[in-house]
């Protein structure tokens, strides 16, 4: 039964983060009466949960928020369990599972409608900054003689060398699914790190079954170069 679940709650990566906004409603069943309300933004979204980004250090299993956003149009108030945490640095990502059932016809649809649109348009509903200095990157990485990627602070391949293009890397698509093959985040991803330092990142990588080093480097227009040296 919990497999069904799984596969009728597609998840939906979002090209651009949905703004959202989180109060706690209760932690250990006891109902917290507080104004506060926190800035969240949703990262992939399902009919059965999201996965978020916040600022705040928020327990697990234990607390329940109620967030507010905008997706498609629609207007969602949902109550949801807070299951999963990993620390970012300065922030944090979360895993969040709804308790209610009684909006999932209406984000099945939705998310339904927002996959067919940006499978269409996903590789041209890039910001316009970074399409204007797509083209001045892609012949830099023809020169790396590895699959290399262009990649957005989101994840996102927006350009990628004949090399990874030969292995079948999707444009449009997060890098951890079209490169690794995983459905999150690589647990050797420094992405974060690179961008905070601005210069060359390196770490111990396992990528389709074989040892390499992956590099990051960030560059001044908010994009990050990204392949993968195989250790001979």
């Amino acid at each position: 039964m919990q497999k069904k679940n799984k596969r009728q709650h597609f998840r939906v990566d979002l090209l651009k983060e949905v703004s959202a906004f989180a109060k706690i409603h209760s932690v250990y069943n006891q109902s917290i009466d507080v104004d506060k309300t926190m800035p969240v933004s949703i990262l992939d979204l399902s009919a059965g949960g999201m996965r978020v980004r916040m600022a705040y250090n928020l327990p697990t299993e234990i607390m329940i928020l109620n967030v507010k956003f905008e997706f498609e149009n629609e207007q969602y108030d949902l109550r949801a369990q807070v299951l999963r945490k990993i620390s970012k640095g300065d922030y944090y990502e979360y895993g969040l599972k709804f308790l209610s059932t009684r909006d999932q016809t209406s984000m099945i649809h939705c998310l339904n409608m927002y996959k067919i649109k940006n499978t269409k348009f996903r590789k041209v509903e890039l910001d316009l900054k970074v399409q204007k200095y797509i083209g001045c990157f892609v012949k830099f990485l023809e020169l790396i003689e590895e699959p290399a990627y262009l990649i957005t602070d989101n994840r996102l391949v927006v350009a990628s060398n004949f090399q990874a293009q030969a292995k079948g890397v999707k444009l449009g698509e997060r890098c951890y699914k079209t490169i690794s093959k995983e459905n999150k985040i690589c647990s050797h991803c420094k992405l974060e790190i690179a961008i905070k330092e601005n210069q060359v990142i390196e770490a111990d990588a396992f990528v389709s079954g074989k040892k390499c080093t992956a590099r990051w480097l960030y560059t001044e227009e908010g994009l990050i170069i990204h392949y993968h040296k195989r250790l001979s």
